[in-house]
């Protein structure tokens, strides 16, 4: 083998294969972003009309935050409101999994701050992120991933 066809060997193995012990930043990450600022319906259907009219009817505009996500897996949609959140801004989010001729499936349902990030492990079976603690303090959520009743 010519050296520069060594070299480029070498430079794709270590571009395809991960270095060392694999960590919580390893995985896909899904990062929240506002798509419904007042929300009246949410066309993913993860919220029903009555979940956001009650955050309505508490004072509150309701908004839905959004990530997508396409793997080999199906398609994981990370949704939240604003509708359920302790003194610590954390908000209760669900992760949804999206398979063609299947109804989706609830996979998860985290807590995050308003527009958060979270990471799904590569093999789907763990999604971490980043919280806050009833002290103020940031600490890393874990949550298994499979179907919720």
């Amino acid at each position: 083998m010519k050296p520069h066809h060594a070299f480029l060997l070498l430079a794709i193995v270590s571009i395809v294969l991960p270095s060392g012990p694999a960590s919580a930043q390893d995985g896909y990450r899904l990062k929240l972003t506002l798509t419904g600022p007042d929300a009246r319906h949410d066309p993913d259907d993860v919220w029903s009309d009555n979940d956001l009219a009650f955050i309505r009817q508490s004072g509150k505009t309701p908004a839905i935050y959004t990530a997508r996500l396409t793997t080999p897996k199906g398609e994981w949609l990370l949704s939240q409101t604003n509708g359920d959140c302790n003194m610590q801004g954390m908000c209760t989010a669900l992760l949804v999994l999206r398979k063609q001729g299947a109804e989706p499936v609830t996979m998860a349902n985290p807590q995050l701050p308003l527009g958060g990030t979270a990471t799904l492990s590569l093999n789907y079976r763990k999604l971490t992120t980043e919280e806050i603690d009833q002290n103020g303090k940031p600490f890393d959520g874990s949550y298994d991933v499979a179907p919720i009743p």
